[in-house]
């Protein structure tokens, strides 16, 4: 017999759905307060990022720029919902009106849906290329950015190309929901978890050398010396490439990226430029320790969670909104409905950005401790990360709500101190 559970009066369901949502908060704040605690929270002095008021600057006006840019983004995609494009390139394309279209919630046909999806891409693209062009100008004033105006046009060309590929999938879901309105979401998400796989695997083959160009780190001390402690790891296929990121910037990095057999560490020639050896194989060291904990697969799997959410919100939100707006579209198959599905897209991301972040601050400490086992570099792991506050301008100890909502990893401040005082 199964056990039905009864809340008393004065605890009704939505009251006990509030407290477990604080409770859950209350978990991830307190897990993420607990884990940003180091043993040794202040740096010794000679730790302790020295960071000029020209960093300072830097940090400021980044941190603004990109919140605007992530602000004007939504607002395109809202005006052209509020002020009637979508509408217009919609009858355009239909060349008809709405009340001449088809009223059955069958999908529009491919050959509508590419241009209309062409159109509004392109408009978005254009409506946020000004703060594209900030972006490449703060880099540029700030002696970061290598990057040619050829270039710049060359990325942004590449960008909207790559985003096209979005346009079948589009149709895709407006195919279930003409097939099965209540269940599309199901199986939308079923057939999405292939598609997330195969971007995983396909995006280091295909996409990123579109992008870069990679080429096996060349015979060298330095590199025999990865290779020992990639074997040291337990790693012995691994793939190590190197990434001419200086064409573009002299920011330093250092990535795992793929699945499969598509998996590879990725070092910038930046950071081969720039780095002492020690710091090297302290990066080499925390990278490893991403590939060997499989993290690029934990964010796959989140990743595929995170869709499977959205497309059931989306089953109830979606034909709420389009009843609402019923003298503008015929229902959720209206092609002019697509901004406010983009639009609902993005707010969705903004909102599990904390979740998200937050999964990505846990990984990057575990990969610091795997690390620091690894290699036993602490000292040179620390340094790495005031280097980084010196160098790359990057905030030490950036505002509490910025952290939670976008920090993908702990604050250097922190790192610094995890690494002097962690033992193996």
């Amino acid at each position: 017999m199964a056990t039905q559970v009864i809340f008393p009066p004065s605890l009704g369901r939505s009251n006990v759905k509030r407290l477990l949502l604080c409770f859950v908060l209350w978990l991830v704040l307190g897990a993420e307060w607990v884990s940003a605690q180091p043993t040794n929270t202040a740096p010794l002095a000679q730790y302790e990022p020295h960071v000029s008021a020209r960093a300072i600057a830097y940090q400021r006006i980044v941190s603004a720029e990109s919140l605007t840019a992530a602000a004007w983004s939504l607002l395109g995609l809202w005006l052209f919902w509020k002020l009637g494009c979508s509408l217009r390139l919609r009858n355009r394309v239909q060349r008809n009106r709405i009340s001449e279209s088809a009223s059955q919630p069958n999908p529009p046909p491919l050959r509508q849906l590419l241009p209309f999806g062409f159109g509004l891409l392109l408009t978005l693209a254009l409506w946020n290329l000004p703060f594209h062009v900030l972006g490449l100008l703060i880099e540029k004033h700030f002696g970061f950015s290598n990057q040619s105006l050829g270039g710049f046009i060359r990325d942004q060309l590449l960008n909207f190309g790559v985003s096209l590929v979005m346009l079948p999938l589009f149709w895709g879901g407006y195919w279930l929901y003409s097939r099965s309105p209540h269940r599309w979401w199901l199986w939308g998400w079923l057939g999405l978890i292939p598609l997330l796989c195969f971007q995983m695997l396909l995006y280091p083959l295909f996409i990123a050398p579109l992008y870069h160009h990679f080429t096996p780190l060349p015979e060298s001390p330095l590199k025999q010396k990865i290779t020992r402690l990639a074997e040291q790891a337990g790693i012995t296929h691994s793939t190590i490439l190197q990434e001419d990121t200086s064409r573009r910037t002299r920011h330093v990095n250092a990535y795992v990226t793929g699945i499969g057999g598509s998996a590879r560490i990725v070092l910038n020639d930046t950071a081969i430029q720039t780095l002492p050896e020690d710091q090297l194989l302290a990066v080499m060291g925390h990278e490893m320790g991403h590939y060997v904990e499989k993290h690029v697969w934990a964010g796959l799997i989140s990743s595929v969670f995170g869709a499977g959410i959205f497309l059931w919100l989306a089953s109830w939100l979606f034909p709420k909104l389009a009843k609402r707006h019923a003298k503008r579209v015929s229902g959720v198959h209206d092609l002019a409905y697509l901004p406010l599905v983009l639009l609902m897209l993005s707010l969705f991301l903004l909102l599990q950005a904390p979740l998200a972040s937050y999964e990505s601050r846990v990984m990057e400490r575990r990969a610091d401790a795997f690390g620091l086992r690894l290699t036993g570099l602490n000292d040179a792991t620390a340094r790495l990360h005031v280097g980084f506050a010196e160098r790359d301008y990057s905030d030490p100890d950036p505002p509490l709500l910025l952290h939670l909502w976008f920090g993908t990893h702990p604050t250097l401040r922190e790192r610094i101190a995890f690494a002097l005082s962690y033992r193996r």
